[in-house]
């Protein structure tokens, strides 16, 4: 069986920006940089194709995109409880065989507990809210230094810079 290891590397990395932001990573408000690298695309970890630059938003916590939701969401949930109700009535609509007894039972018992068990779930758990709405009670930064090299900021035409980094308040 052969195995593919394929990925991307991003090379000069530099800062361009920060914010204050949600990360849906860590569930919490935190500060995001944003990151200009150059991509390149690798198989078997020989760079094969470029892929030029790219801006990238990263959480200063957990290193990961603030925006990308790690949980499964809802709808995936609901579509999972159909399909364990699907497996049920599959199940008890078959006759037992000798041959799999154990795997019928198993599957008759176990895919409605299971439907039930995450119904509950699904109508315990209060909705969360949009990332619009938690993105809306973070207040902006307000540094008036540089967080990464502590010169002050510059301003500008409603844009703060730092003259020392060149990173951008958003």
């Amino acid at each position: 069986m052969l195995h593919i290891v394929y990925g991307v590397y991003h090379w000069r990395a530099k800062r361009l920006a920060f914010r204050n932001d949600y990360c849906l990573v860590c569930g919490a408000a935190r500060r995001s940089v944003q990151i200009r690298t150059f991509d390149v695309g690798h198989i078997f970890w020989i760079p094969i194709l470029p892929g030029g630059f790219w801006r990238h938003w990263i959480c200063t916590v957990c290193g990961r995109d603030p925006h990308v939701n790690t949980k499964t969401r809802r709808g995936f949930k609901w579509a999972g409880v159909f399909i364990l109700l699907l497996f049920a009535a599959l199940f008890w609509a078959e006759p037992v065989t000798p041959d799999f007894v154990a795997g019928t039972w198993t599957f008759r018992i176990g895919a409605p507990a299971g439907a039930v068990l995450t119904l509950v779930y699904l109508l315990r758990t209060a909705k969360e809210p949009s990332l619009k709405a938690r993105l809306a009670m973070i207040p902006p930064a307000a540094d008036t230094v540089c967080p990464f090299c502590g010169t002050p900021l510059l301003v500008l035409a409603s844009r703060c810079s730092c003259p020392g980094c060149g990173v951008v308040r958003s």
